[in-house]
């Protein structure tokens, strides 16, 4: 089977936009949050030119609403980098993310995206998780360019960025696919709000979207497809 999926980090106020567009499309989707930054307001420096754009995280009482179709997932409480945490923080940071976010969403929430710039994961990190918790799986940031399903779902490296100027080279392999391969795009919408971020997003929803013989799946979909 083709399948392709997506996957946003941060839980950011921009996610409203994209899931309009998602929508528009008739496309599914994971997005991955911090449950105690819900509320909060900030800033972040993204772009070619480092233009300083909005990084507001959507309220805790539009969760469910919000998201309501597609995948809600594990990004940690708070947002730290895991590799610097000791073991019980690193447990407190993913398990506490899970319980919040399955009570403001409305079922188990089990997948993940591990937070932070490469390296944001090690083997400590990966261990702790297979052994302490119920996470199925785990999303790296370190691209493949490929079109794979990961041998190890708790070590899961996606295709590319989807405003990766090669992303558009993955479709095209995509498409032309036969048999089993996974193409998965990732990213923060946040970073649509600069470069012309939105029209690109939109361009390569659209150009998956009128990919007939595949199929679009939420993060959790794919695991559970590959553990039929």
């Amino acid at each position: 089977m083709k399948i392709f999926t997506l996957s946003f980090d941060d839980g950011v106020t921009q996610d409203r936009r994209f899931i309009g567009l998602l929508k528009k499309y008739g496309l599914t989707c994971t997005f991955n949050v911090n449950s105690a930054l819900l509320g909060t307001e900030g800033e972040v420096i993204t772009g070619k030119n480092q233009s300083r754009v909005p990084h507001n995280k959507v309220e805790a009482c539009e969760v469910a609403s919000l998201y309501d179709g597609f995948e809600v997932a594990v990004h940690t409480r708070t947002h730290p980098m895991l590799t610097g945490l000791s073991d019980a923080d690193i447990l407190e940071q993913v398990v506490g993310d899970s319980v919040t976010l399955s009570s403001l969403a409305g079922y188990p929430v089990l997948g993940m995206a591990y937070p932070g710039g490469h390296p944001n994961y090690d083997r400590l990190v990966v261990d702790l998780l297979r052994k302490y918790t119920k996470i199925r799986y785990a999303r790296t940031i370190v691209d493949t360019y490929a079109l794979e399903f990961p041998s190890d779902f708790l070590l899961w490296n996606p295709s590319a960025h989807i405003l990766d100027g090669r992303a558009d080279g993955l479709i095209d392999e995509f498409c032309a696919a036969q048999g089993d391969s996974l193409l998965y795009l990732w990213g923060h919408t946040y970073e649509m709000d600069v470069d012309d971020g939105w029209e690109r997003a939109e361009r390569v929803l659209s150009r998956l979207a009128n990919i007939k013989d595949a199929v679009c799946m939420t993060n959790m979909q794919v695991w559970e497809y590959a553990h039929k």
